[in-house]
Parts: C-alpha cells; structure tokens; sequence
C-alpha cells in the first residue's frame, strides 16, 4: 500500500478530520450529485425515481464507517435495518450495502456479527424476488478475513448476505470457487488500496484478474446453483467482455447485473439499461459523507482534485 494511501484511510477513520470536512458539506455541491439524500427517505425517493425513469435499481448505503463508539454504531445499524423496511414499503428491492466497521468490526467481531444478523435479518422478512440482499462491502485488508468468515456465516444461518470482492487480490478465485457453489450474490470490483505483497500489479494484469474472476461468476456451475453475479464497474471494456463471456456461456442479460456508483457515467448506465442488461447504483445516503469521499481519492489519486474542487466550488464532478 502506497503512503498515499495510507494517509487517506488515516483521513478517513480521523474524527477531527471528519468533522472539519462535515462543516464544508453545506457549501458544496458533492452531496447533490454523488449522495442519494440526508435521510432514508430522500434516499428511497431517488431509488424510486431511478426504477420508474430508468429502470435502473439501487443499493442503500449509509453514510457511517470506521467507528468504534457504541452509541455510533448502533445508530448505523438503526439505519441499515430502516433502509431495508423503507425500500420494502415503496415496493423496492430491499438491498442494502453495509461496511463491516460502520456495525460494530472496530468494537469487536461478536458485536459486528449480531449487528449484521440484525440487518440481514430486515432483509430477509421483506424478501420477494431473490433482488433483495444485504452486501458486505470489503475494506482494507486488515479486515478481509473477518469479512469473508461474516459472509458464511451469515449464509449458514439462511441470511440473504452478499460479499464483495477485489479482482486484484489475487487471493479472490479461491474465495469465487466457494461462493459461487452458494445461492448468494457476490459483487466483483476492481479493488482499492493496493498491496504489493497481496494484490495483483498493473493495470493491464488487474482487467485481466477481473476478467479471470468474471468466468468463474458466470460458469454454469454458478448458473446452475442460482448465483447472482454483480460486476462493480465503469469500464465499458470490461462490460463488453463480460456481456459476451455471457451469451457464450448461456447466461441471460437478467440474470447477472452491472453496478455503478450513483452518480459516475450514469450515460453508461443508461446505455446498458437500453441493451436489456441489469443496471444497480450503489447509492449512499445520509450526511456522514467524508470516509466515502476519501475513500475514492484513495482509489484514484486523480479523485483529489475534483473533490477539492468540490468543497470549493459547485464541483461538478467527482470519480
């Protein structure tokens, strides 16, 4: 991992830093276009606006990480679980995306595993048409282990609980030959924070991890046991590769889907949506919108402009 990237984990779990960077949020513009609302029903209002226009689903994603106080922790899991029965209530699929340090990881493992039985829970007792799932998201690698050990245990207690993996981990077919035996989704992303000791090095070597993770997704194996594919990405390259290791291997457009983060090529996605292919934004809501924030100049140095000019302007872009 890069001191660049060091630094912004360091940013993002740093409280002072966090409120120093909350107090700017009302004179910028990146909540409007990167956060699906302050509160849960802003954010469901926006995911209704998605379906009906678009056709196009979400992911809620609460806007609290990296927090080890109880008081902050059981407030995350209150809106998880509140997330799950407002989607439910709008006739939405009650998918919701969690980070394993924003429900208790950073208290202790007993205390995060309840909280996410507690929030997959809401998601199984409004479970209709097998789109509606809590996903983990992967953090740093200090809590990779952790967050796959979660993941099957959630499973093995009838959880509906997707996982997010990293294609340039190189670590990640061995998770895949697992996960795809399961009824569960899995959601492959490029990966952030690098580390040389783990991960794949090179952009060239990391599309080509991706590509490999996405033929294990798409085998009739996977198929077969009712796995949800997820591919967690903005490059159309990869897209159509993937479109086309589908067709090939029988996979219909509606039983896989692209995810997009709310806000970035939305013509992209829109695009998609046109050929008949699944499109899912991952859409955070809420006004804790540092750590995320920070988080995508950690994955692209490039990102650190465009927020700064965010908070300094009516920053129109970001990631």
């Amino acid at each position: 991992m890069s001191l660049f990237q060091r630094t912004a984990i360091a940013l993002a779990r740093n409280p002072v830093a966090g409120r120093a960077m909350r107090a700017l949020a009302a004179r910028s513009s990146l909540a409007g276009r990167f956060v699906g609302g302050a509160d849960v029903d802003a954010a469901v209002r926006t995911a209704l606006r998605l379906r009906d226009a678009h056709g196009i689903r979400a992911s809620l994603f609460y806007l609290g990480e990296y927090v080890a106080e109880s008081e902050a922790i059981e407030h995350n899991v209150v809106q998880a679980i509140g997330a799950c029965r407002a989607l439910e209530a709008a006739g939405l699929d009650a998918h919701v995306s969690v980070d394993p340090t924003a429900i208790g990881y950073m208290h202790s493992d007993a205390l995060g595993r309840e909280n996410a039985r507690r929030i997959g829970m809401a998601a199984r007792r409004t479970a209709g048409e097998g789109r509606d799932w809590m996903v983990l998201d992967m953090e740093d690698s200090g809590i990779c282990d952790r967050t796959c050990a979660l993941h099957r245990d959630l499973l093995a207690a009838g959880i509906p609980a997707g996982l997010t993996l990293q294609a340039r981990r190189r670590r990640t077919p061995e998770d895949l030959a697992w996960a795809v035996r399961q009824r569960t989704s899995l959601r492959l992303v490029k990966g952030a924070f690098p580390e040389r000791a783990l991960d794949h090095a090179g952009r060239a070597r990391i599309d080509q991890a991706y590509l490999d993770a996405a033929s294990i997704m798409l085998s009739r194996e996977a198929l077969a046991s009712g796995f949800l594919p997820v591919f967690g990405t903005h490059d159309d390259r990869l897209a159509g590769a993937i479109m086309a290791l589908a067709r090939e291997r029988g996979w219909p457009p509606e039983a896989f889907e692209f995810e997009m983060l709310y806000g970035v090529r939305p013509d992209w996605q829109l695009a998609l949506r046109a050929l008949g292919y699944n499109v899912r934004v991952y859409l955070p809501f809420g006004g804790d919108w540092w750590p995320y924030a920070i988080r995508r100049v950690g994955e692209n140095p490039r990102n650190a402009w465009l927020l700064a000019r965010s908070l300094t302007s009516d920053g129109r872009y970001f990631g």
